[in-house]
């Protein structure tokens, strides 16, 4: 039940996430910078004479570590929500 439950949520939130990330990022500095160094090492990548074996290989971890973070962070956004969710009902049951 409690993967069934994630799945959805993770579906369903993922609008969410997407939309909110694209809005807050055009504010931190720190993602911008980190991504300049991305799209350096990319070409850097690019630019290197490794052969097919290599690059296949490089391209399958660095796929793989993109699936890891990508759940990371959706895991991380649903822990935010429950989080928020947690923080009202207390907030309910303690009026102040």
């Amino acid at each position: 039940m409690i993967k069934d439950l994630l799945k959805t949520m993770k579906a369903l939130s993922w609008s969410w996430w997407e939309k909110s990330l694209v809005d807050l990022q055009k504010f931190d500095p720190e993602y911008e910078q980190a991504m300049e160094r991305v799209v350096e090492f990319e070409k850097r990548y690019e630019d290197m004479a490794l052969s097919g074996e290599n690059r296949t290989d490089i391209d399958g971890f660095l796929n793989a570590l993109e699936d890891v973070q990508e759940a990371e962070v959706n895991l991380a956004y649903l822990v935010g929500m429950a989080d928020c969710l947690l923080i009202l009902e207390n907030l309910k049951d303690h009026p102040e």
